[in-house]
Protein backbone atom coordinates (compact mmCIF):
# COMPACT_ATOMS: atom_id res chain seq x y z
CA UNK A 1 0.00 0.00 0.00
CA UNK A 2 1.19 3.35 -1.32
CA UNK A 3 2.02 6.17 1.64
CA UNK A 4 -0.28 8.98 1.39
CA UNK A 5 1.63 12.25 1.02
CA UNK A 6 -0.44 15.19 2.64
CA UNK A 7 0.29 18.72 1.14
CA UNK A 8 0.17 19.91 5.05
CA UNK A 9 2.23 17.36 6.96
CA UNK A 10 1.75 16.94 10.73
CA UNK A 11 2.96 19.64 12.35
CA UNK A 12 6.45 19.67 14.80
CA UNK A 13 5.25 20.18 18.36
CA UNK A 14 7.53 20.76 20.88
CA UNK A 15 7.49 20.22 24.72
CA UNK A 16 6.47 23.07 26.45
CA UNK A 17 8.05 24.00 30.06
CA UNK A 18 4.79 26.46 30.92
CA UNK A 19 6.96 29.67 31.61
CA UNK A 20 6.78 30.60 27.97
CA UNK A 21 4.98 33.74 27.81
CA UNK A 22 2.68 35.01 25.27
CA UNK A 23 3.71 37.86 22.81
CA UNK A 24 2.00 40.29 20.82
CA UNK A 25 4.45 40.54 18.19
CA UNK A 26 7.40 41.11 19.78
CA UNK A 27 6.11 42.18 22.81
CA UNK A 28 6.39 39.94 25.56
CA UNK A 29 3.02 40.02 27.99
CA UNK A 30 2.53 39.52 31.29
CA UNK A 31 1.16 36.05 31.30
CA UNK A 32 2.34 32.98 30.43
CA UNK A 33 1.54 29.44 29.55
CA UNK A 34 0.96 27.73 33.01
CA UNK A 35 -1.34 30.67 33.26
CA UNK A 36 -3.52 29.37 30.81
CA UNK A 37 -3.16 25.71 32.03
CA UNK A 38 -3.77 26.59 35.19
CA UNK A 39 -7.05 28.43 34.22
CA UNK A 40 -7.83 25.47 31.42
CA UNK A 41 -6.82 22.23 33.33
CA UNK A 42 -7.92 23.03 37.29
CA UNK A 43 -10.95 20.92 37.33
CA UNK A 44 -9.62 17.40 37.27
CA UNK A 45 -12.76 16.10 37.39
CA UNK A 46 -14.44 17.15 34.35
CA UNK A 47 -14.87 14.78 31.89
CA UNK A 48 -12.43 15.91 29.34
CA UNK A 49 -9.90 16.75 31.61
CA UNK A 50 -10.47 13.28 33.83
CA UNK A 51 -9.84 11.13 30.81
CA UNK A 52 -6.61 13.09 29.82
CA UNK A 53 -5.42 12.92 33.24
CA UNK A 54 -6.07 9.01 33.47
CA UNK A 55 -4.33 8.93 29.83
CA UNK A 56 -1.32 10.45 31.72
CA UNK A 57 -1.68 8.30 34.74
CA UNK A 58 -1.46 5.12 32.54
CA UNK A 59 1.63 6.30 30.50
CA UNK A 60 3.36 7.60 34.38
CA UNK A 61 2.43 3.73 35.45
CA UNK A 62 4.04 2.19 32.41
CA UNK A 63 7.28 4.27 32.06
CA UNK A 64 5.82 6.05 28.12
CA UNK A 65 8.12 8.73 27.20
CA UNK A 66 6.49 10.40 24.62
CA UNK A 67 7.19 14.06 24.88
CA UNK A 68 3.90 15.19 24.55
CA UNK A 69 0.19 13.96 23.93
CA UNK A 70 -1.41 13.64 20.51
CA UNK A 71 -4.96 14.07 20.46
CA UNK A 72 -5.35 12.32 17.02
CA UNK A 73 -3.10 9.49 17.08
CA UNK A 74 -4.60 5.75 16.34
CA UNK A 75 -4.13 4.66 19.71
CA UNK A 76 -3.54 6.92 23.25
CA UNK A 77 -0.41 5.73 24.06
CA UNK A 78 2.27 3.44 22.92
CA UNK A 79 4.86 1.27 24.36
CA UNK A 80 9.05 0.67 23.33
CA UNK A 81 7.90 -2.29 21.76
CA UNK A 82 4.85 -1.05 20.25
CA UNK A 83 2.14 -2.43 22.25
CA UNK A 84 -1.13 0.36 21.46
CA UNK A 85 -3.21 1.03 24.39
CA UNK A 86 -6.54 2.84 24.97
CA UNK A 87 -7.39 4.77 28.10
CA UNK A 88 -11.07 5.01 28.82
CA UNK A 89 -12.23 7.07 31.79
CA UNK A 90 -15.36 7.19 34.69
CA UNK A 91 -16.53 8.64 37.38
CA UNK A 92 -19.46 8.65 39.96
CA UNK A 93 -18.87 12.33 40.84
CA UNK A 94 -19.22 15.19 38.12
CA UNK A 95 -18.04 18.69 38.49
CA UNK A 96 -21.67 19.88 38.43
CA UNK A 97 -24.69 19.21 40.17
CA UNK A 98 -25.91 15.67 40.47
CA UNK A 99 -29.33 14.03 41.89
CA UNK A 100 -27.10 10.54 42.42
CA UNK A 101 -23.90 9.35 41.24
CA UNK A 102 -23.32 8.80 37.91
CA UNK A 103 -22.87 5.14 36.01
CA UNK A 104 -20.30 3.67 35.15
CA UNK A 105 -19.92 3.69 31.43
CA UNK A 106 -17.44 3.80 28.74
CA UNK A 107 -17.33 4.86 25.34
CA UNK A 108 -15.74 1.68 23.43
CA UNK A 109 -17.18 2.33 19.70
CA UNK A 110 -14.75 1.51 17.12
CA UNK A 111 -13.33 4.74 15.12
CA UNK A 112 -11.77 5.92 11.59
CA UNK A 113 -8.47 6.83 11.75
CA UNK A 114 -7.60 10.21 10.19
CA UNK A 115 -5.58 8.39 7.52
CA UNK A 116 -8.36 5.63 6.30
CA UNK A 117 -12.04 5.16 6.41
CA UNK A 118 -12.09 1.57 8.33
CA UNK A 119 -13.87 1.51 11.72
CA UNK A 120 -11.89 -0.53 14.21
CA UNK A 121 -10.00 -0.61 17.44
CA UNK A 122 -6.95 -0.16 16.97
CA UNK A 123 -5.21 -0.61 20.18
CA UNK A 124 -4.24 -4.01 21.86
CA UNK A 125 -5.31 -3.08 25.09
CA UNK A 126 -7.92 -0.92 26.85
CA UNK A 127 -7.52 1.04 30.17
CA UNK A 128 -10.79 1.63 31.87
CA UNK A 129 -9.53 4.04 34.66
CA UNK A 130 -12.60 4.73 37.19
CA UNK A 131 -11.99 7.25 39.73
CA UNK A 132 -13.94 5.53 42.46
CA UNK A 133 -15.15 7.73 45.59
CA UNK A 134 -18.13 8.83 45.80
CA UNK A 135 -18.08 11.52 48.49
CA UNK A 136 -18.08 15.35 46.84
CA UNK A 137 -16.02 16.23 49.86
CA UNK A 138 -12.90 13.90 49.26
CA UNK A 139 -12.86 13.49 46.03
CA UNK A 140 -9.24 14.06 44.86
CA UNK A 141 -7.97 12.64 41.29
CA UNK A 142 -4.35 13.04 42.21
CA UNK A 143 -4.42 10.35 44.80
CA UNK A 144 -4.14 7.71 42.98
CA UNK A 145 -5.61 5.36 45.41
CA UNK A 146 -9.02 6.88 44.33
CA UNK A 147 -8.22 5.05 40.77
CA UNK A 148 -8.89 1.69 39.66
CA UNK A 149 -7.82 0.34 36.71
CA UNK A 150 -9.55 -2.45 34.46
CA UNK A 151 -6.83 -4.09 31.39
CA UNK A 152 -8.36 -5.41 28.80
CA UNK A 153 -7.30 -7.37 25.63
CA UNK A 154 -9.14 -5.42 22.23
CA UNK A 155 -9.58 -8.89 20.77
CA UNK A 156 -11.23 -9.55 23.66
CA UNK A 157 -14.07 -6.60 23.28
CA UNK A 158 -14.22 -7.24 18.98
CA UNK A 159 -14.56 -10.91 20.11
CA UNK A 160 -17.43 -10.52 23.03
CA UNK A 161 -19.46 -7.04 21.98
CA UNK A 162 -18.52 -6.46 18.21
CA UNK A 163 -20.07 -3.39 17.09
CA UNK A 164 -21.47 -1.89 20.56
CA UNK A 165 -20.63 1.41 20.95
CA UNK A 166 -20.27 1.71 25.18
CA UNK A 167 -19.58 -0.07 27.87
CA UNK A 168 -21.06 -0.47 31.29
CA UNK A 169 -19.01 -0.98 34.35
CA UNK A 170 -21.16 -4.52 34.85
CA UNK A 171 -20.90 -5.32 31.49
CA UNK A 172 -17.17 -5.08 32.06
CA UNK A 173 -16.61 -7.24 34.49
CA UNK A 174 -18.45 -9.59 33.24
CA UNK A 175 -15.65 -9.82 30.59
CA UNK A 176 -13.07 -10.65 33.44
CA UNK A 177 -10.69 -7.86 32.70
CA UNK A 178 -7.28 -7.80 35.04
CA UNK A 179 -8.64 -5.18 38.01
CA UNK A 180 -5.19 -3.27 39.77
CA UNK A 181 -4.45 -0.33 41.46
CA UNK A 182 -1.75 2.16 39.41
CA UNK A 183 1.20 1.05 41.04
CA UNK A 184 0.36 -2.71 39.64
CA UNK A 185 -0.55 -1.17 35.74
CA UNK A 186 3.11 -1.84 34.69
CA UNK A 187 3.53 -5.19 35.23
CA UNK A 188 -0.22 -6.24 34.36
CA UNK A 189 0.25 -4.96 30.74
CA UNK A 190 3.83 -5.41 30.26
Amino acid sequence: MKEKKYKYPAIKIKRKKGDEKFTFGNVHLDFQLNDFWSWNQSNLIENRTRGILAEFLVKQALGIETPIRMEWDDSDLETKNGTKIEVKSSAYLQSWEQEKLSGIQFDVSKKHFYTDNIRKRRSDYYVFCVLTCKEQNKVNPMDLKQWDFYVLETKILDEKIGEQKTITLNSLLNLKPKKCNFDELKNVII
